[in-house]
């Protein structure tokens, strides 16, 4: 993968996540490799999320395989503090959204689902190049 093309396109990759972060109940959005690696600048919960986030998704992934109940799209994570939602873009990215309790999910799920066509978009060329 070309991780140049990526690091050139951070601030398309912000424009990308503007729209969740815009929801009110969403805290943080994150694009992260499934590698584990952060895409762009972000804090040490960022770091932690890309890292942690790659290896549940990969779990969960290799879990609904075993069992044949078809093809993982998101998951999401319910806890007495909010929700984390992780969708996977294409093979080697993944976006994670955390929020509060409160959050409306399905203009999540909608937004996100927009956002993920948008990264489709942009990470295929770099993965290619």
């Amino acid at each position: 993968m070309n991780y140049n093309g990526i690091e050139k396109q951070n601030s398309n990759f912000k424009d990308v996540l503007k729209p969740l972060m815009r929801i009110s109940g969403v805290k943080n959005c994150i694009i992260a490799t499934m590698d584990g690696m952060p895409v762009g600048e972000i804090d040490q919960e960022g770091m932690i999320i890309s890292a942690t986030s790659a290896a549940v998704l990969g779990a969960i992934t290799e879990m609904v395989r075993n069992i044949n109940f078809g093809i993982a799209e998101k998951l999401i994570v319910e806890t007495d503090f909010g929700k984390i939602i992780i969708e996977e873009v294409g093979n080697n990215h993944a976006i994670v959204v955390l929020t509060d309790d409160n959050v409306n999910i399905g203009m999540i799920r909608l937004t996100l689902k927009k956002a993920v066509k948008n990264l489709q978009g942009m990470i295929q060329p770099a993965a290619n190049g």
